[in-house]
């Protein structure tokens, strides 16, 4: 169990940018996560170090210490690494301790490739977490000395920073063109109602793709997003700005938003409303977000005593407006934690597709790639159940000179994936 004595959670009156903070640790040889919503009512957590590690591992999850030394096990009885991780923060976490992390589109598979970083599941509690709740700073120390973290020197990057990027697909467009095409036809034929196929480009710069500049460009471009960075065990860094919520747990209350349908940005504002109308007028996005929204309803049931969920409306980004329904629970005692819940819902057919296990099949059969942590979650939870992961949409894989970006397409058939594309090429720069 996690000693309540090492745990010291503090508010302090400053109130320094998480992103600045992050980067600065990283520059310094630490290891960080930061998830990031900049909204009235938003949680945003950086952490810098590691104290204790859940982590995936054969047949259930460890938890590791500082040293990466196997301290303790949670068989995933079921196969849901998700559910396992959640009893065992429950059995060791004290209710000042604060983790951070995410996971994988399968949380049951290690990813592989240019993923070798990430594990299938990885919740960290770091040496020092620095949260921001409603405007106030809060730091959550895990071990001696921690918070000298928050006065880390800026590191100053001497090498040139990449101006220009050159983009290419990894997989040859006639063949990703093929792949939805036969997806439609085995949707058609009655194989599942819905897949959403996943492709990567590589952009490779002419100088240094620093995470932390990306971060701070995705922030200020799309600030009604999640910005998140979560830096590799082999260097690399995972970046992006989503605009979905999975799942928000607070006390006996969960929230979840599904989006899936979605339309370009308009060049004027009379331009936006007939989109956000033609939008709300389509048949087959109406019956595109029915799937996602219905699927969220019918997994809170379970766990509350009421769901409600109103009728959709479009939200608009920077970029993109989307179909979206806010999904309310208030939960059945005793509440089910924030990782519980999420078990449920992910993947919900807003990424994956439905019925689950014919998608899943479909992805596996004609995706052609690695998802690794695109289109699973990050976020953060506490020693008392809450917390929130959004789903990690809008992001790229960052190394030195480069990135991974990856984008998803409903298969109903066709949204535009290149509009999912343009947030990390704008940011990179």
């Amino acid at each position: 169990m996690i000693e309540a004595t090492k745990i010291r959670g503090r508010e302090i009156d400053r109130t320094p940018d998480l992103v600045d903070l992050v980067t600065a640790a990283r520059d310094a040889g630490h290891e960080v996560m930061l998830i990031e919503r900049p909204m009235p009512d938003a949680v945003s957590v950086a952490a810098i170090g590691r104290a204790l590690d859940i982590v995936a591992a054969p047949r259930g999850v460890a938890l590791e210490d500082a040293l990466g030394h196997v301290t303790d096990f949670e068989p995933a009885y079921d196969g849901n690494q998700i559910r396992a991780a959640s009893r065992l923060w429950h059995r060791i976490s004290s209710s000042d301790a604060l983790a951070v992390g995410g996971f994988a589109y399968r949380p049951d598979r290690e990813p592989s490739a240019a993923w070798s970083g990430f594990p299938a599941l990885l919740f960290r509690v770091p040496a020092l977490a620095v949260m921001r709740k409603r405007g106030r700073t809060f730091v959550v120390a895990a071990a001696p000395d921690a918070e000298q973290l928050l006065d880390l020197p800026s590191w100053i990057v001497r090498a040139p920073a990449a101006r220009k990027l050159d983009v290419t697909p990894v997989r040859n467009p006639l063949a990703w063109t093929a792949a939805v095409q036969t997806a439609a036809g085995r949707l058609r034929a009655g194989e599942a109602e819905k897949v959403v196929l996943a492709r990567e480009v590589v952009a490779r710069g002419d100088g240094v793709v620093s995470a932390g500049n990306v971060a701070r460009g995705l922030r200020a471009a799309y600030p009604a997003c999640f910005t998140y960075l979560i830096s590799g065990a082999d260097g690399t860094a995972f970046a992006g700005a989503s605009p979905e919520l999975l799942v928000r747990r607070t006390g006996r209350y969960a929230f979840s938003q599904p989006m899936a349908g979605s339309v370009a940005r308009g060049g004027t504002d009379a331009e936006d409303e007939r989109l956000a109308a033609e939008l709300s007028m389509s048949k087959k996005d109406a019956v595109e977000h029915r799937l996602a929204s219905r699927f969220v309803v019918d997994t809170l049931r379970p766990f509350s005593s009421s769901v409600s969920a109103p009728e959709p409306e479009v939200v608009r980004f920077t970029n993109i407006q989307h179909l979206a329904t806010s999904v309310a629970a208030e939960l059945r005692d005793p509440a089910a934690d924030v990782l519980t819940l999420a078990a449920a819902l992910h993947p919900t057919p807003a990424v994956g597709g439905w019925p689950r296990a014919a998608a899943d099949s479909l992805i596996d059969e004609l995706e052609g790639m690695e998802r690794g942590w695109y289109a699973g979650a990050v976020g953060w939870m506490d020693g008392r159940g809450d917390g929130e992961l959004a789903v990690a949409l809008r992001c790229g894989l960052l190394w030195e000179d480069g990135a991974r970006l990856y984008a998803g397409v409903g298969v109903m058939p066709d949204s535009d994936p290149e509009l999912k594309f343009k947030a990390l090429l704008t940011a990179l720069t």
